[in-house]
This record gives structure tokens, C-alpha cells and sequence, in this order.
């Protein structure tokens, strides 16, 4: 399906606020679910099947891949990433209007660099030119095992974060490039079934729906445990940074778009630069907001009663000293303390005196 540039701009806009739409009824429901683990994937598609909000987040993401689709037979890669990425706008308002959560000075910097190299980049995409010949099987899979991997290993790696109460929230870095791997591997192979479904080679042929099904499975499972546990802005942000970055890095080497000048590969390095370090200034944990404590209760009305002073004798004659009273010195009361002498027997005294 060939479209006009304007056109296309506008289902690829649609395509990305659909998508993300989607993925925030996925945070809805993962609140909404049971504690979700990746060792235990079958209770996970179970939560999922079992709640009706993912049913109707899953329909958002399916139609904003359908019109990515649309989008990508229309437009080359450099030219729909800004287009792409713009659904960011309704996931952090949806986010931070409607849930609530709240972004740090230093999270808001970082998706300001973000939304500048993505700028960088859409300029640099008129030097561009169109895909080249369809590439070997075993290129695509030999470029893409890795991204299968990698992404496994690492979130494996994040369920053996400690928990508890010594346990400090995440801000979803490590979920979100995992994420936006496995989802940018997934676009990878959407966007060649979109540029050679008419090169001759059955589609069912290529490695590329099976790359689409299994990568994107992989994504939205990995997806619906980070969403329970992490922030869904920065989730949002951080994986689809990543997914983009991934999928017009490793299009320009697999799919053989035509170098552009010197002017537009200066901005597409720059942008790539800034993408990278808008996703590394991402601060690892995030400690949410202490509650203010409440000053102590006013006293009650009337005067406030206080224990009545004890008067401790200095000296006893009681044969011990007495005790002291708390918070006193008790230096001296057992020097002065005296017993005093038990008068002899009548007998005694008489012998005495003879």
C-alpha cells in the first residue's frame, strides 16, 4: 500500500499513540494482577488471559503494529522514526495525569535529550535512500540471535534482585532495554515483511514472521512483569528509545538503505549519541517520596499533671543508707550513713561499772 509522505506521517503517528496506548491498559492491568515472575510463564499467560483490560490493550498494540505496517511500505525507516516515537506524548500524559506518578528533574532532563536526538535524527533522514536487495536468511538470523538472547540473560539476571525491605525500587533501565531489544526485533522483521512481500519469496519463507511471533511474545511477557513493578513512564520512554534506536541502527546494515551525505550522517551519529546517553543519564533506582510526618498531637486541655517530687533523707538511720532518688548523685550518702549502737544486756552493763 503506497501513500503519500503526509499521509504515511499520519498512520505512523497513529500507529505509535495506538501502540503505547496499549502498553498503558497493560500497566492498568498488571496492577490488577497477581505478583508476576518470569520463571513461571504459565501462571503469567494465565493472569493475562484471565484479566478483560489486557484484552483490550492487546487490541491497541495489535492495530498500532498494523498500522506500522502501513506506515513502513510508505516511508523509509529515518523518515518514520520521528513518527514513531511521538506516542510518547500521550503515554507520559496518561501516565502522570491519570496514575499519578511523578518524574524527577533529572528523569524529565533525560527525556528532553531523548525527544532532541530523535529531532536530530528525522533531519538527517532526507539524505537517505531507498532498501536495497532482500538479505540472506542467515544474515537476519546471525543479526538477530543475539537480540533474542541478550535480552533473556538480562532480565534473568534483574529476578535476582534483592527484595524486602533493604530492596530499593527500580526505574526500569535494565527492563527497558530488554524490552526495547526484543520489540525493535520484532519492528526489524515487521519491516522486512513490509519492504519485500512482493520481492518473489513467499513471506511464510522468510525468517521473518517467525522472528515477528517469537520476539514480540518475548517482549510483551517481559513487558507485563516490568509494568508491575516499575514506573510506566520511564518503562515507556526507555524501551521505546530503545526499540527505535535498535531498529534504525541494524535496518541501515541489514536492509541496505544508501549511505547518506556527510551533513546527514553527522546527524544521525549525533542523534544515536544522544539517544545513548539520555538512556545511560537514566538514574538505576528511584526512591519514591517519603511521607511527611505529622507533628505530635496537642496536650489536652487544662494543666498538664506531673508526678509529685520525692524528698529523699540524706542521712538514714535505719543501719543502710537509702537509696538515691533517679537522676540524683548518690556521691557521700554512705559515708555519712551511721547505725546506731544496740544497748548491751542489764548484766553486762552492772559488770561493767563493777
Amino acid at each position: 500500500m503506497d501513500l503519500g509522505a503526509l499521509a504515511a506521517t499520519v498512520v505512523a503517528m497513529l500507529s505509535s499513540g495506538a501502540y503505547l496506548l496499549g502498553v498503558a491498559l497493560f500497566k492498568v492491568a498488571a496492577n490488577r494482577m497477581e505478583p508476576l515472575h518470569g520463571s513461571h510463564p504459565f501462571k503469567l499467560a494465565r493472569q493475562m488471559l484471565i484479566t478483560p483490560i489486557w484484552y483490550a490493550g492487546g487490541f491497541l498494540a495489535a492495530a498500532g503494529l498494523a498500522l506500522q505496517w502501513i506506515a513502513m511500505s510508505s516511508l523509509s525507516l529515518p523518515a518514520a522514526q520521528p513518527a514513531f516515537v511521538s506516542g510518547l506524548v500521550p503515554l507520559l500524559l496518561f501516565a502522570t495525569v491519570l496514575l499519578g506518578e511523578r518524574l524527577t528533574p533529572r528523569e524529565w532532563g533525560c527525556v528532553a535529550l531523548a525527544a532532541l536526538a530523535t529531532l536530530l535524527v528525522a533531519l538527517s533522514s532526507t539524505g537517505f535512500g531507498s532498501a536495497g536487495q532482500p538479505p540472506s536468511p542467515w544474515v537476519v538470523v546471525a543479526l538477530t540471535l543475539p537480540a533474542l538472547s541478550l535480552p533473556v540473560a538480562m532480565f534473568n539476571f534483574g529476578e535476582l534482585s534483592p527484595i524486602g525491605v533493604h530492596a530499593r525500587r527500580p526505574t526500569g533501565v535494565a527492563y527497558g532495554l530488554s524490552i526495547g531489544i526484543l520489540i525493535g526485533t520484532a519492528e526489524l522483521a515487521l519491516a522486512g515483511i513490509a519492504l519485500f512481500h512482493d520481492a518473489g519469496t513467499p513471506i511464510m519463507a522468510t525468517p521473518y514472521p517467525y522472528l515477528l511471533v517469537l520476539a514480540g511474545a518475548l517482549g510483551v511477557a517481559q513487558l507485563q512483569i516490568s509494568l508491575q513493578r516499575c514506573r510506566l513512564a520511564m518503562i515507556g520512554v526507555i524501551a521505546t528509545v530503545t526499540a527505535k534506536t535498535y531498529l534504525l541502527t541494524v535496518s541501515l546494515i541489514l536492509y541496505g538503505y544508501g549511505w547518506p551525505g556527510c551533513r546527514s550522517v553527522l546527524l544521525l551519529v549525533t542523534g544515536l549519541a544522544l539517544s545513548a546517553a539520555a538512556l545511560a543519564a537514566v538514574p538505576p533506582y528511584h526512591d519514591p517520596p517519603r511521607p511527611k510526618q505529622e507533628p505530635p498531637p496537642p496536650p489536652t486541655n487544662g494543666p498538664v499533671q506531673r508526678e509529685p517530687r520525692r524528698i529523699v533523707p540524706k542521712y538514714s538511720l535505719a543501719g543502710q543508707a537509702s537509696a538515691p532518688s533517679a537522676g540524683s548523685s548518690h556521691i557521700g550518702y554512705e559515708k555519712f550513713a551511721f547505725t546506731p549502737r544496740s544497748p548491751k544486756p542489764d548484766g553486762e552493763n552492772v559488770r561493767s561499772r563493777n
